[in-house]
């Protein structure tokens, strides 16, 4: 028997014993592997190995345990305005690598309704070109499982052009919920996804009198919250003090106060992202050092934040743009024509990997956006990406989910 063909039968061999340990193994093991498996490969390709492994994969329990067990966001939402009106948004969806800093870009949609925030793979989209008339329809969409959703008409009317809006999810009742913020003089508008009425829930904004506002309220426009843990929103609101926040359980709003960061706080400086499920303050705080803080504590007594890490510029590793077949690394003393950026220029937008990677938008000029960089905290590299970014431009992470529903009371909740 020649050499070629002994080693294709033990290779056989080898692969028929693994099948078989695998199908050896107890069923409560194998749906535990099965469980930690990404969404989006369980959708696509795991639930047409067999008529159970379907039944398995799309069943309430199932669906739960997966949407708990991978909560890493590697994803990213990325949204250029095609118009200036902005009522229409190309989409890409970058996919993080679990290591390094690359990744894999697809074009979602060529066009579609600016997408405001994610929750356990849960979109929350506006869409200005349903009805026709110029007014925005938010809802709610899996685009793995294109399970999707209407809601009903915003009691304040608004069109969802200046607005915040988020999903979030109530742990404590296992719903999905959507709070609105267009006015504060108008307060918050809740809808429960699958609650017992088809109707927004209108409780009082933060502030009790206009004097209160840390903002002018004639060119103050609400923004979209920042989402920790799927249940607790915070809102820029113009100051170098603290966030407007809310637990949308108890759906009551507090203040979160900010880090004493040793100096006094420029609120052109500073923004507000989801890092590895916690609330973090990323400050600029020269234009060659970056700092980010971590809340490690969410209840309304005293907050705790630690300084997680600090991005000096002369200590960091800087990967030059190139070609997306090679790439070369550089210290910090680089060539004229590829510098390190002034960091005074760089707007953080988002994380991913459970905070261990920050995304970077560079702006060139006043209001002129340039290409991105993302920042890996653990190895303190920098890499810049040449995709084109335009000043209107939105990021919102992302993860898939298997969360399915054929009616809007079958909406499947996941455990908490």
């Amino acid at each position: 028997m020649g050499k070629s063909k002994m080693k294709s039968l033990l290779k056989k061999k080898e692969e028929e014993e693994e099948l078989f340990s695998f199908a050896d193994l107890p069923e409560h093991v194998v749906i535990k592997i099965i469980e930690m498996v990404p969404a989006r490969y369980l959708y696509n390709t795991f639930r047409f190995i067999c008529n159970s492994w379907n039944d398995m994969i799309t069943s309430a329990q199932f669906t739960a345990q997966n949407t708990t067990v991978n909560q890493t966001k590697s994803e990213l939402f990325i949204q250029i305005a095609v118009t200036w009106r902005k009522q229409d948004y190309k989409v890409k969806l970058l996919e993080m690598d679990h290591k390094g800093l690359d990744f894999k870009s697809e074009d979602f949609y060529t066009r579609m309704g600016k997408i405001r925030s994610s929750c356990d793979g849960l979109i929350l989209v506006v869409n200005k070109n349903i009805n026709g008339n110029g007014i925005g329809i938010l809802y709610v969409q899996n685009l793995l499982t294109r399970s999707s959703l209407s809601l009903p008409k915003c009691p304040s009317d608004c069109r969802h052009e200046q607005c915040g809006a988020a999903i979030g999810f109530d742990h404590s009742k296992k719903q999905y919920k959507v709070v609105h913020m267009c006015a504060d003089q108008f307060g918050y508008e809740i809808f429960t996804l699958g609650g017992s009425d088809d109707s927004w829930k209108r409780i009082p904004g933060p502030f009790e009198e206009s004097y209160d506002r840390p903002f002018n309220g004639e060119t103050f426009r609400w923004g979209d919250p920042v989402l920790i843990n799927g249940q607790v929103m915070h809102w820029y609101v113009d100051s170098d003090e603290y966030a407007v926040s809310m637990n949308i359980s108890d759906e009551k709003t507090y203040r979160t106060y900010f880090p004493d960061i040793g100096q006094e706080i420029d609120k052109e400086r500073y923004k507000l992202l989801e890092m590895g499920r916690y609330l973090a303050f990323v400050y600029k705080v020269s234009s060659s050092q970056i700092d980010v803080w971590i809340l490690k504590d969410y209840c309304h007594g005293q907050n705790c934040w630690v300084k997680r890490h600090s991005m000096i510029k002369e200590s960091m590793n800087y990967i030059k743009s190139s070609s997306s077949s090679s790439s070369s690394k550089t210290s910090s003393k680089l060539q004229d024509h590829n510098p390190l950026p002034d960091f005074m220029r760089l707007f953080p937008v988002a994380s991913l990997r459970d905070g261990e990677v920050i995304v970077f938008m560079h702006q060139t000029s006043k209001n002129v956006s340039g290409c991105l960089y993302f920042y890996e905290i653990r190895h303190m590299e920098l890499k810049k990406f040449n995709l084109r970014m335009r000043d209107r431009s939105s990021f919102v992470p992302h993860r898939s989910s298997l969360i399915h529903w054929k009616h809007e009371k079958e909406l499947l909740p996941k455990s908490s």
